[in-house]
């Protein structure tokens, strides 16, 4: 299975890491973000054999594994920034055969990018995208200004209280094997989420990513998300899970009715974690999206 090279792109403000598994040169890309409190590490299961026919490109969003951007809470507003730290990523790289490809709020970040209509973005695989309906960017709008987000938002209390601190990578693993978002999560995944998701401190290992910083993501939700689809010219293709879907059906339908050329791929007995459960399907999409759009 091939290696990835851990790389970074320096912004005026800090830096962003990634992972890069290349194959041939002239290979066309993939870049992919990932979800909230995650890193790029944890897909290596689903991304290295895409090395095969691609140049795979994963990266640690702002506030996660290694990347050492700001984090200040009034950034993360329509989450607006993650879609700016792509662009600037998506720039860095002088080619132009993209797939652009994101998990969760990777996804969402990957369409509001991809809505930006960058020249180089020849397609976009979104895999469980967070798509918040009216009721839900509008409940979070009010727990903001009341300051009530953990008794309005269920997910914002959890990731807030998520243990940071072990005394080693192994304690992590016994902490969170079997439980919470981890519990359809194979061994060897887990393994890699912790590895590129922790980092040494005294006395031991913390996560990379606060539980306030992933706390703050659950805290906020952009107006209109789905609509965002009538702007992308280029092939899409949306992974919507069976069960606990982050992708609601009213907000799928929006998708169909501005973008019909949009590809809906429904993943029978799957979560929300869907990458993690079922990594042979995903590929297999992001490679029938390429294939779509005359990049292989």
């Amino acid at each position: 299975m091939y290696v990835p090279l851990r790389k970074s792109i320096d912004f005026a403000v800090g830096s962003v890491s990634f992972l890069e598994w290349k194959s041939a040169a002239n290979a066309p890309l993939i870049v992919f973000a990932h979800a909230n409190g995650f890193n790029a590490g944890t897909y290596r299961v689903l991304l290295a054999p895409l090395a095969e026919r691609f140049r795979v490109v994963a990266f640690d969003m702002r506030g996660h594994g290694m990347t050492n951007l700001p984090t200040h809470k009034r950034l993360i507003a329509g989450w607006r920034v993650y879609r700016d730290d792509l662009l600037k990523v998506l720039d860095h790289f002088r080619t132009s055969k993209v797939l652009l490809a994101g998990h969760s709020l990777g996804a969402s970040a990957s369409l509001m990018a991809a809505a930006e209509l960058p020249a180089n973005v020849r397609a976009v695989a979104l895999i469980e995208p967070v798509l918040p309906p009216l009721g839900l960017s509008l409940r979070a709008a009010v727990a903001g200004v009341l300051g009530r987000q953990e008794m309005m938002l269920p997910r914002v209390g959890p990731a807030r209280r998520r243990r940071r601190q072990f005394e080693s990578r192994e304690q992590a693993a016994s902490a969170f094997h079997g439980r919470g978002a981890f519990k359809s999560w194979p061994q060897d995944v887990l393994a890699d989420y912790i590895e590129g998701g922790t980092e040494p401190a005294e006395g031991g290992y913390r996560l990379s990513c606060a539980p306030e910083w992933e706390a703050a993501n659950f805290s906020v939700f952009p107006f209109g998300l789905a609509s965002l689809a009538a702007k992308v010219r280029v092939p899409l293709t949306v992974l919507q899970a069976a069960h606990h879907s982050s992708a609601p059906k009213s907000e799928m339908e929006r998708i169909r009715a501005v973008n019909c050329d949009a590809r809906v791929v429904h993943v029978e007995e799957t979560t929300h974690f869907l990458p993690m459960e079922r990594p042979d399907i995903v590929r297999a999409e992001l490679a029938a999206t390429a294939q779509h759009a005359g990049m292989l």
